[in-house]
């Protein structure tokens, strides 16, 4: 189905949809920055509360309890196709098209995804002993399978906040979790209780979670109509989606297999650094999603329109790469420094995976941008043949760099085979137009980053100088190129003006 404008509603088959009394109109652009702003609102204090708990946990646990911590997740991770079977997205497209069947909509996908979420928790601790998950891990494995699998779709109701652009309230129920979450590792950690307490704790708080998204999209009245389960809109979603579960479960591959694979090759005691790394670089993913969350919709009713679909793409990857770009410039020159300072001493191997695993988020920038404009424009069917091919490049490249350089081997290899996907996109005919856009909008800020961080490293300064100076240096250097213009600033200003006004007279 075509993500254009919404179609004509049929009045002879279905309802009509009541109005709302007239509101202020927002541009566009407010409409986005108002959704961006609190999300990335949101994710700036959800990074705050997250760092703390990784570092709580970090300490408290130490590096080899918080090694199969990281490798319980990272293991259910690789089932996570199974939670809601990729019908995310999906749902959001066909909600946004024909709003007065969202009850019907939401009802069948949510049957749906059960279906698949329990089979995927029935699977996970079967086969977990194949993957050095035997005895007590099992049972926490079967534990934590409640949050990661069964508990995602009954947060389905949380996709209207993105489709009524109402995402401050998904933002606000992500704050309380990482709140409840970093006040109970507190507790956790004040008591001294067993390590399998933690893996309990954090599923009661993903249960209370869930409970709070359909408790506020109840009373906010936003899935309105009776909930029917309809079989063919079933077949409709599975179809659709399925090229995403074969995505989404060769991402769970290359993304987490790494930490599967040095928990069964190299022991908790290596993996434990390895978890920090991967933990701090994630923090970055916040800021792609924040947007292109609240961008989807407009991108989607762009996409029968090339010269406007292909500007919203372009300022999404010039702003995206812009900072992906600035984030590895900001970490490189201090990693050892803050780590040290934060973590202590015990964790000073996590410096260097973090360095290499930083420029990972490039293409995972790139990648969140190019699979948004693949849905919009319908051709999510090329979506798994990139991911197949980063999770084997992953898994061959972690079998022969794990035992010869442990850790830091592994990095290496999240970061080639994160690039191999983007690489087979070229080959594409129909897709190679969106990826060399955003390729050519990569050069610049790519080889800015590489001049700063190499002069910087070459001077023994103290850490946060090194910080102040990449900062200044990225920020003129990309002033100074183009990579970022007045225009932008104006723009930002005026989405910013249009928004708060908005915010004020409501």
């Amino acid at each position: 189905m075509s993500e254009s404008a919404i179609p004509v509603t049929d009045t002879s088959n279905r309802q009509a949809v009541a109005t709302p009394p007239s509101a202020p109109k927002l541009s566009l652009g407010a409409r986005v920055f108002q959704n961006t702003a609190a999300l990335l609102g949101g994710k700036v204090i959800g990074i705050f509360l997250s760092a703390c708990t990784s570092i709580l946990l970090a300490r408290y646990l130490g590096k080899e309890k918080l090694g199969e911590y990281g490798s319980i997740y990272a293991y259910l991770a690789l089932y996570s196709f199974f939670a809601t079977f990729c019908l995310e997205q999906i749902l959001a497209r066909e909600i946004s098209q024909r709003r007065d069947q969202a009850a019907e909509l939401f009802h069948t996908a949510t049957i749906t995804a059960l279906v698949f979420a329990f089979t995927g928790a029935i699977v996970a601790p079967s086969l977990a002993p194949l993957f050095g998950y035997s005895g007590t891990l099992r049972l926490l494995t079967a534990v934590a399978a409640i949050d990661m699998l069964i508990l995602p779709p009954l947060r389905l109701g949380g996709i209207m906040f993105q489709v009524e652009m109402r995402v401050w309230y998904g933002v606000a129920i992500g704050l309380v979790r990482q709140a409840m979450w970093l006040v109970a590792v507190v507790l956790l950690a004040f008591k001294n209780v067993a390590f399998y307490e933690v893996i309990i704790a954090r599923t009661v708080v993903g249960i209370a979670e869930a409970a709070l998204v359909r408790i506020t999209v109840r009373r906010l009245n936003l899935v309105q109509g009776a909930p029917k389960f309809r079989a063919q809109e079933a077949r409709m979603l599975l179809r659709e989606g399925f090229p995403l579960v074969l995505s989404l479960l060769a991402a769970g591959i290359f993304l987490r297999i790494d930490q599967v694979m040095l928990h069964r090759m190299s022991g908790d005691q290596v993996l434990g650094p390895y978890v920090i790394a991967v933990q701090l670089v994630e923090l970055f993913t916040a800021l792609p999603i924040a947007l292109m969350i609240s961008f989807f919709p407009a991108l989607a009713e762009s996409a029968r329109d090339p010269v406007r679909f292909q500007r919203y793409l372009s300022e999404a990857y010039r702003f995206l790469l812009f900072v992906v770009f600035a984030a590895c410039v900001l970490v490189i020159p201090i990693a050892h420094a803050a780590i040290q300072l934060i973590y202590g001493p015990q964790y000073i191997s996590t410096a260097s995976l973090l360095v290499v695993l930083v420029w990972s988020e490039v293409p995972l920038f790139f990648s969140q941008v190019l699979n948004s404009a693949l849905i919009a424009k319908n051709l999510q069917r090329h979506s798994p043949a990139p991911a197949i091919l980063g999770a084997v490049l992953n898994v061959a490249l972690n079998l022969w760099a794990i035992p010869k350089y442990g850790a830091l081997g592994a990095s290496w290899a999240t970061v080639a085979s994160y690039c191999s996907g983007v690489a087979y996109l070229m080959f594409v005919p129909e897709i190679r137009p969106l990826v060399t856009l955003g390729l050519r909008m990569t050069i610049r800020p790519l080889v800015l980053a590489l001049c700063i961080t190499g002069v910087l490293a070459m001077f023994p300064l103290a850490f946060w100088w090194k910080f102040v100076l990449a900062g200044a240096a990225y920020g003129l250097g990309s002033w100074a190129w183009g990579i970022i213009t007045k225009e932008d600033f104006h723009r930002v200003g005026k989405m910013m003006y249009s928004g708060f006004s908005l915010g004020l007279r409501k």
